[in-house]
């Protein structure tokens, strides 16, 4: 497969895969936001509407949970070669250069790497579910409020005037 990606910059080439999963996994929200601007329709879905439906939150998701973070781990390893024997710290050394305190434990690049990842997978996951909420509630209206609401009668009926205030009678024994 032909590597599309310029080479602008060094990164670029060895990073196409993820450049392309991430650019269709961004094209895929897109499409679904677009589709979420429709109104809802008034008769069910048919058949096909579901399977196209399903085939594409299963490629969304194949692609947020499986590809994306796959070849990020690939990129970081083979590229960026952050594996265990390069060090953001390593136990016994300095904590900030104060001389007062040392780190208690090693952390390597292979740490942050899988951080990464973690964070991807969180990210993916969010927003999984937060367009799950928002394609169900597509088309709803916000419920009007108490004021601009229709006044009905006490038997749910619609009221056409407003009610007569009551007279007062005779207060002060005018009659």
């Amino acid at each position: 497969m032909p590597n599309l990606i310029p080479d602008w910059e060094p990164w670029m080439r060895p990073a196409g895969r993820l450049v392309w999963s991430i650019a269709l996994f961004v094209i895929g929200v897109v499409i679904v936001l677009g589709l979420m601007k429709r109104p809802k329709p008034d008769r069910p879905s048919t058949w096909s509407e579901c399977m196209a439906g399903a085939v594409g939150v299963f490629a969304m998701m194949a692609l947020g949970y499986a590809v994306i973070p796959h070849e990020w781990i690939t990129f970081s390893d083979k590229y960026l070669q952050w594996d265990t024997t390069k060090f953001l710290f390593r136990s016994h050394q300095d904590i900030f250069g104060l001389g007062i305190v040392n780190w208690p434990f090693n952390f390597d690049m292979h740490n942050i790497r899988d951080i990464i990842v973690v964070l991807i997978y969180g990210i993916v996951l969010v927003l999984q579910v937060a367009l799950f909420a928002m394609w169900q509630k597509r088309g709803e209206k916000a419920a009007p409020s108490a004021d601009e609401a229709p006044k009905t009668s006490r038997f749910g009926r619609p009221l056409r005037r407003k009610a007569a205030q009551p007279a007062t009678a005779g207060v002060g024994g005018d009659a």
